[in-house]
């Protein structure tokens, strides 16, 4: 029976007579958390942390897995523990930590010995969960963050043993800083902790002080509906508190903790390899009512073990001011000026670029362009001239004065990222020129001896297209332009990500996948190329049967490698592979957790619209469908946007291979409705741009054409009936999902979560809509379903989670249109759920929404009109 969880004690401790008549539960109506029927509590709780996905070992001997034990979806009560939300900078303030960090905590830890299958479990501190490990550069230890109620400790676990020990005496501050740092030897972990001498938190006046005052005279900030922001002095002052820090470097053996300089607003820490160094990120008052705190200004700093400042590297002004490029872009600081000598703002062509430690000869690097020509010999443009400019590789050395760094490398090219080979001996530059992207090896024994190992004819190109993001300067923070790289890298003994060299110093290796063509599955295959002449040659290729990824190599001439073998009816399982041979030692035993989803039938049609645009749709019915049956059906979708119809189409490729994968489903998966009678119609939906037009101006026609020609297609293979159909989605598939319910006849009822409905209320831009409101009027208030509240045709369920962060879907919306509809005599519910943020994760959350979106679909679509079913817990 579908009851109120709390219901249900109260129930038993009810007095009975002979005459009474137990309740009957309303699960649309009834308040408390309620389950849904167990066929779908079950798919929700499916054990999915019990599955194993082995990606990359321990550093050093890489003979060790660590893998990080879940205990299922959080509990109410880890998500539900008190914090400050200040300007987007959530706050566990009891246990000194990012909000995320105890949301998103684990049970434990348990280290498996691939070559001998042996399993050991990490010792944790009674009373902790766990989160961030980190492992050591040689790959004996990792450290971790111990999360207790009231404060939180790093701890050090040992690879061979598993047992761990505290090595910080008072609790670190993990609020920005969410992980711990290890210096290159291993010996010891650069951390941010509680200060001192901090006091009690700051408490708010019981008296207000004031008014609330905001003033704009003649300022132009444009920006995106942000949907968190600092209001008074009271939580500036919260912010200041929880942000102040003391940096410390914390003896591992010893527990020895040195300080270093006094606490300041630290945002993020870089210690240099020896740890004499440090990179700080400093957030600079003053603090703003304006812009949310990620955007603040800030100071990045190099300071010496006595906390001196010894270079200002790039400063980021809060800019309250001006007016950003794209309204739409994600909420961000201020872009950075260049740095010049003094650390001053300099002309962004002639600052330094990609600042990061030297992993290897101690100091910094950082790219810079040669000095621009002066005088009559410049006569052309600025971007021109800098584009001809060499680009730099510099090595700046302590003490970081005011001259610069030297000269470690140049080229016509432009910089994009550097890596070394672990030894040091040989970097790796990625370079960009008018033909492409160059991967180059300079031997730096060799009075810079360069060989091109990767030449752009293999850049973007389906055979040898990988993942893999090119370091920037020797692996620390990237900029902009950086471009991918495809040689195989490893961590390296200093700590920074390093290029995979054969042990005899000659070659170095490329993975990647063969094109997905005419439906065949991708195939893996690594390759080694030798450094000096750029051969190529083949040293493995997946077979076609399976969807292969190749993770990591387990050696430096890659010779064995681990590996995960996957196919739509096989369970992806992590294996040792030895390339040679081809022989594979499988080392997890992951089980299919929920059969009756993945045996579903599942479909791709395409939908072919009056106008000539045609899309394709994902079909998924129940595992004993038979082909003629009509369905109820429920409609899940998300529109995108797209200049044309070949536009479109390139997008199809963005997902190459995903249907020769083993299909997984998450704890809010629309999928899980097949269990219930209904098929799952996932269409593409895609908004195109007319000719002297923008795609949101057709948004409306383009809605109502694309489902009617959904509609028809399932019509006629006979796979829905069109008088029972519903429609739903998240965040801007909800604020979809109202406009179709508003603008066609077609769905007897609706489920939208989080989502916008008034468009008024993001005025500078949403989604990908670049206009404000002011330039393209018509069309915000044409994609405004709340102005359409009076058209709603069906029930419309909807909810929204109380603390939803993101940026233009405040819950406000929500709130705002059940009033509409209430007033308009409209058949609507709203779930507000608390604590809760953009898509919720307690698992009480998420069980509730289930409970209710099968009640509502059950009786407004397929028993319109009849009571709810109800089911037996």
């Amino acid at each position: 029976m579908l009851l109120p969880l709390a219901a249900v004690s109260a129930q038993n401790r009810a007095p009975k007579t002979a005459d009474a008549k137990p309740a009957v539960p309303n699960p649309l109506a009834d308040e408390g958390y309620i389950a849904p029927p167990p066929s779908i509590a079950r798919l929700v709780a499916a054990p999915r942390e019990q599955n194993v996905n082995f990606t990359a070992p321990n550093p050093g001997s890489r003979q060790f897995f660590l893998r990080t034990m879940g205990d299922g979806l959080p509990s109410l009560q880890n998500v539900g523990k008190e914090h400050h939300n200040l300007g987007g900078f959530q706050v566990d303030y009891r246990g000194n930590r990012d909000r995320a960090l105890t949301m998103r905590s684990s049970a434990g830890f348990e280290i498996t010995e691939w070559a001998s299958g042996r399993k050991m479990p990490v010792t944790i501190p009674a009373g902790a969960r766990v989160s961030s490990p980190v492992w050591s550069p040689d790959g004996t230890q990792f450290a971790f963050l111990a999360l207790f109620e009231d404060g939180t400790q790093i701890y050090v676990a040992d690879a061979t043993t598993g047992k761990s020990r505290a090595v910080t005496t008072r609790s670190t501050l993990s609020t920005s800083v969410t992980a711990p740092e290890w210096t290159a030897d291993g010996t010891s972990i650069v951390t941010v902790l509680v200060p001192d001498a901090r006091g009690p938190e700051p408490k708010e006046p019981k008296l207000a002080t004031g008014p609330m005052v905001r003033l704009n005279e003649n300022n132009k900030l444009k920006t995106r509906t942000y949907p968190d922001l600092l209001a008074s002095p009271f939580e500036k002052a919260l912010l200041a508190y929880h942000t102040t820090g003391q940096l410390a470097v914390v003896t591992v053996k010893t527990r020895a903790v040195k300080q270093v300089g006094a606490p300041g607003l630290i945002r993020s820490i870089a210690p240099s390899p020896d740890g004499q160094y440090f990179r700080v990120t400093y957030v600079e008052q003053p603090f703003s009512y304006l812009l949310p705190v990620a955007s603040y200004g800030t100071r990045d700093v190099v300071i010496d073990g006595a906390g001196t400042v010894l270079r200002e590297l790039v400063k980021r002004p809060l800019r309250e001011g001006e007016e950003p490029g794209d309204p739409t872009d994600p909420p961000r600081a201020a872009a950075p000026t260049g740095v010049g000598a003094a650390g001053r703002a300099a002309p962004v062509d002639t600052g330094k670029r990609n600042i990061a430690w030297h992993p290897f000869a101690g100091g910094l690097l950082y790219a810079q362009l040669a000095p621009a020509p002066t005088g009559a010999a410049r006569t052309d443009s600025t971007a021109a001239s800098a584009a001809r400019r060499a680009d730099r590789l510099m090595h700046w050395k302590a003490p970081f004065d005011s001259t610069g760094g030297t000269t470690l490398y140049e080229t016509a090219n432009r910089l994009a990222g550097v890596q070394f080979s672990d030894n040091g001996a040989i970097m790796f530059v990625s370079e960009t020129g008018s033909g492409g992207t160059f991967e180059q090896a300079v031997f730096l024994a060799e009075n810079n001896a360069k060989f091109t190992v990767i030449a752009p004819r293999a850049r973007g190109r389906g055979a040898d297209s990988t993942a893999r993001a090119a370091a920037p300067l020797a692996g620390g923070p990237g900029g902009r332009g950086a471009r991918t790289s495809e040689l195989v890298t490893r961590p390296g003994r200093r700590g920074v990500p390093v290029v995979v060299v054969s042990t005899d110093g000659k070659y170095v290796f490329t993975q990647g996948t063969t094109p997905d063509s005419a439906g065949k599955t991708p195939r893996a295959f690594v390759e080694k190329i030798e450094i000096r002449t750029g051969t190529r040659s083949r040293l493995y290729e997946s077979a076609a049967d399976v969807f292969e990824t190749i993770h990591a190599p387990l050696d430096d001439d890659f010779t064995r490698a681990v590996i995960q073998r996957e196919s739509p009816t096989l369970v992806p399982q992590s294996y040792v592979l030895t390339l040679a041979s081809r022989d594979a030692k499988q080392l997890t035993t992951n089980v299919d957790l929920m059969p009756e989803i993945t045996k579903a039938v599942r479909k791709t049609i395409v939908a072919r619209r009056a106008d000539g645009y045609s899309f394709n749709v994902k079909v998924t019915l129940p595992a004993d469908y038979k082909d003629g049956t009509r369905l109820p059906a429920m409609f899940w979708f998300y529109p995108r946007e797209f200049d044309n119809q070949d536009a479109y189409n390139r997008s199809l490729t963005q997902g190459a291979g995903a249907a020769n994968r083993f299909p997984t489903y998450g704890p809010r998966s629309l999928a899980f409705i097949v269990t219930q009678g209904y098929a799952l119609i996932e269409p593409d939906a895609p908004i195109f741009a007319s000719e002297g037009q923008l795609p949101n101006d057709n948004y409306v026609v383009d809605l109502r054409n694309n489902l009617a020609a959904v509609i028809d297609a399932l019509d006629t293979l006979a796979i829905v009936d069109r008088q029972r159909l519903g429609i739903g989605g998240h965040s801007y598939g909800a604020f979809s999902t109202v406009n179709a319910m508003v603008h066609t006849p077609f769905f007897k009822a609706g489920i939208a979560g989080d989502g916008a409905y008034n468009r008024t209320l993001t005025p500078n831009g949403f989604q990908s809509e670049r206009r404000d409101l002011w330039q393209g009027r018509q069309t915000y208030l044409e994609m405004s379903p709340f102005l359409y509240a009076d058209q709603l045709n069906g029930a419309l369920l909807m909810y929204h989670s109380t603390e939803d962060q993101n940026v233009g879907t405040d819950p406000i919306n929500s709130i705002k249109l059940f009033h509409a509809l209430q007033g308009l005599g409209k058949t609507a519910s709203l779930y507000m759920y608390p604590y809760e943020d953009h898509g919720p994760v307690a698992r009480e959350t998420v069980l509730d929404q289930w409970a209710r979106w099968v009640a509502w679909l059950d009786k407004y679509v397929k028993n319109a009109g009849a009571k709810p079913k109800v089911t037996t817990m």
